[in-house]
């Protein structure tokens, strides 16, 4: 992989990272020796998984670096929590939406897991104020909290920017609690502020794994409504 991408390359990832949180999910081929890959053009003896967010160029490349291959839609959240992971434990880079053309954009999968989760974190904040509305989940017991990864010792309140993406959530230690919709307006003027107060952080859009986006309750304030709302961080 090249030290420095050249600028078609930066466009070719932000493309893809802004298309796999868009469409909520990414394209691979299936073969016999699992997930499509190829030996990288750059040398260094790795393999690159390669992935699309276009299903007609998955299904033009399956023949290429696959057998007996079949196109598979994988959710993104899937993708950030359980595909990248394994993939950095293999040493293997990820190669995105490769075609015809000769750009072929070699990946690092921890650095294309943060660049996914920040990008969830944007598209949240776009359902937000299109929608005016957050989803949480809650039980009689009130609502679902994780021990965060990154701050010890605090607890941070995984919300989402849709009924869809809050109910995905729904098993294990959830599996009896209620998606839950809140009102932005309420959801900035009081759930923010109780979270200030009891110093715990907010995790928008959150996805499992170690590299979860957590926000402190006022900069998430700011960053949905800059000019209506002033929460000191």
């Amino acid at each position: 992989m090249r030290a420095v991408m050249r600028i078609p390359e930066l466009a070719q990832r932000d493309r893809f990272v802004r298309r796999a949180v868009l469409l909520r999910g990414v394209w691979a081929v299936v073969g016999e020796d699992g997930l499509g890959r190829v030996a990288s053009p750059s040398g260094g003896n790795r393999e690159v998984t390669l992935f699309w967010s276009n299903e007609l160029e998955a299904a033009r490349w399956s023949e290429v670096i696959a057998k007996n291959p079949r196109v598979k839609k994988i959710p993104t959240n899937e993708f950030i929590t359980d595909i990248l992971p394994k993939l950095a434990e293999l040493g293997r880079m990820v190669g995105v939406d490769w075609t015809s053309a000769p750009l072929e954009v070699e990946l690092d999968p921890k650095d294309l897991d943060i660049r996914l989760r920040h990008a969830c974190v944007e598209m949240f904040l776009q359902r937000a104020r299109s929608d005016r509305s957050v989803w949480m989940l809650e039980d009689a017991d009130g609502p679902a909290l994780l021990v965060a990864k990154l701050h010890a010792g605090r607890l941070m309140l995984p919300c989402w920017g849709s009924r869809a993406e809050a109910e995905q959530r729904i098993e294990g230690p959830w599996a009896k609690m209620l998606a839950v919709e809140i009102p932005l307006t309420n959801f900035v003027s009081t759930t923010l502020p109780w979270l200030k107060q009891q110093d715990w952080l907010v995790a928008p859009g959150h996805a499992p794994g170690g590299s979860t986006v957590e926000i402190e309750p006022g900069e998430l304030a700011r960053r949905i409504e800059p000019e209506a709302f002033a929460i000191s961080a």
